[in-house]
């Protein structure tokens, strides 16, 4: 039997939250952007991972509009990025966190793969595609959407 964690439980499971009330859906819990890095080099990948190697990255700093402001914003050209979020979810076993763009990010000309994980760290990177006129992102702001789903024993 599957069956989908509500947000209130996913939350439980998180650490980092922004904030819960804000980030809890249903059945989902929406992922804050903690940092977006540009691609400088191309990594690698075998079968074995013996010859693994991560692409290598700059990380972005984010401009405040208003020094009064307490977030910046990363203003983005056209092209791949890699993302990483605030949020750590560990969930329980026989289970698979299933990542997928928020709507509004969608809405705003920026998307980024949909990908499962085992679990969620700060360590995890997600590609992000900003569309061909550019796009602003706020520092914390909601991009993404986690369900988990669970598999039980038969």
């Amino acid at each position: 039997m599957i069956c989908v964690l509500t947000g209130e439980k996913i939350a439980s499971l998180t650490q980092g939250l922004i904030s819960a009330k804000k980030q809890k859906g249903e059945c989902s819990l929406d992922l804050t952007v903690r940092s977006i890095s540009q691609i400088e080099t191309a990594g690698t990948l075998d079968f074995g991972g013996s010859e693994y190697t991560e692409a290598s990255v700059q990380e972005l700093i984010p401009e405040k509009r208003d020094p009064q402001e307490p977030y910046g914003w990363w203003k983005l050209k056209p092209g791949k990025y890699l993302i990483a979020y605030n949020e750590s979810i560990i969930p329980p076993s026989n289970t698979v966190i299933m990542i997928f763009p928020h709507q509004r990010l969608v809405a705003a000309g920026i998307s980024h793969e949909s990908t499962a994980v085992d679990k969620l760290d700060t360590s995890i990177r997600i590609l992000m595609n900003i569309g061909p006129e550019g796009g602003a992102i706020k520092e914390n702001a909601r991009i993404s959407r986690a369900l988990v789903v669970v598999s039980e024993p038969e």
